[in-house]
């Protein structure tokens, strides 16, 4: 049974974040803004230079797991978008608490070169979410952002 608690919790860190990691973007890519529409796939867009992104903020360090996950229909999303022309590049941010304190965060990204990525079941167990399709980044594949 799915944990509303759990799952407030996370959407409204989520949530927080996304404002912090928008002023770091902006910082690198002028003109980048948040996505308005509430079941947009990417949470950040910038026109101009074609690009989207998508902000995965964690609780987990970097290396804790080999691999992170996010949902598949966002990669499908990313492809189908880059396939068109609609965007040039689908960059995932994931922001990670660090290792040695968990109050500070460090962020890393993905950007998708359609490459083939593991796809498992996963989901948040700890809150009791249904498992769904999940592409797998290995850890090694990540590049610092900042």
């Amino acid at each position: 049974m799915m944990d509303l608690v759990k799952k407030n919790e996370d959407l409204k860190f989520g949530f927080k974040n996304e404002d912090v990691i928008l002023k770091i973007i902006k910082e690198i890519f002028t003109n980048t803004y948040k996505t308005k529409e509430k079941y947009n796939h990417f949470d950040f867009r910038n026109d101009t230079l074609k690009l989207d992104f998508e902000l995965k903020s964690r609780r987990i360090y970097k290396g804790q797991y080999p691999t992170i996950f996010f949902a598949e229909c966002k990669l499908k999303k990313g492809r189908e978008k880059m396939r068109s022309g609609e965007t040039y590049k689908v960059i995932y941010l994931f922001n990670f608490v660090q290792k040695e304190n968990k109050e500070l965060s460090e962020l890393w990204y993905w950007e998708d070169d359609g490459s083939e990525l593991k796809i498992t079941m996963e989901g948040n167990l700890a809150r009791g979410d249904i498992r769904k399709r999940c592409a797998n980044i290995p850890m090694d594949q990540l590049q610092r952002f900042i």
